[in-house]
């Protein structure tokens, strides 16, 4: 395809369950980070939320605490959790228990 590039830069992606969602990932490549992309991607991936329902989205990390906080996610206990994050491989099983569990109310 022409004008296409050649590999992606910037990734998100997210799990929708009715009120709830979670962040899943968010990668940005190394050459173009600081640039606001990575704003720009939860941005996007807050608005599809929003737009399917949701009221909050969860996320987990281990390196990106301070990124996401800048952008109005707060650290929460776990055990604050919803069934259906809960209920999901990257809060049972993939993420560390010394991961960060955030969330950010869509309605603020």
């Amino acid at each position: 395809m022409a004008g296409a590039p050649e590999s992606a830069v910037g990734l998100v992606g997210m799990e929708l369950f009715s009120r709830h969602a979670l962040l899943r990932s968010l990668v940005v490549d190394p050459k173009v980070r600081a640039t606001g992309l990575g704003s720009r991607l939860v941005e996007h991936a807050e608005a599809h939320a929003r737009a399917h329902g949701a009221e909050s989205i969860y996320l987990l990390t281990t390196t990106a605490e301070g990124f996401f906080g800048a952008r109005g996610y707060a650290r929460t206990e776990r055990s604050t959790a919803p069934e259906s994050i809960r209920g999901t491989r990257e809060f049972a099983s993939l993420c560390p228990a010394s991961s960060a569990f955030m969330i950010k109310h869509l309605s603020e």
